[in-house]
């Protein structure tokens, strides 16, 4: 049976996305590499979980970069949208006062 034919007049290629998994930490593996959960997404549907594996010494290099571009950005868009009303009560977890809170 004959494929059908390929829509050529795509002129970018597909959306594919790789993103953490929140509910999976990234954890040091046997051979000592450091294994970042992923989710592989094509055009917004689910094409796979996999694992993002690092050196140790890659692992530091991507955590520097990415400080590095939360340090130049002084102000977050977190902060921006909260105004600085809400309160840290845990890693994750940000209290906001009903009378502050913004529709998004």
């Amino acid at each position: 049976m004959p494929t059908a034919p390929r829509n050529r007049s795509r002129k970018t290629p597909p959306d594919w996305r790789i993103d953490p998994i929140p509910s999976r930490h990234s954890y040091r593996d046997e051979d000592g590499n450091i294994r970042v959960p992923m989710w592989l997404t094509k055009n917004g549907r689910h094409m796979a979980d996999t694992d993002m594996i690092l050196l140790p010494s890659e692992a530091a290099l991507l955590i520097d970069g990415l400080v590095r571009a939360l340090r130049d950005n002084p102000r977050s868009m977190l902060h921006e949208l909260l105004r600085e009303s809400a309160t840290v009560l845990a890693p994750g977890v940000l209290y906001v006062p009903k009378p502050d809170q913004r529709r998004f």
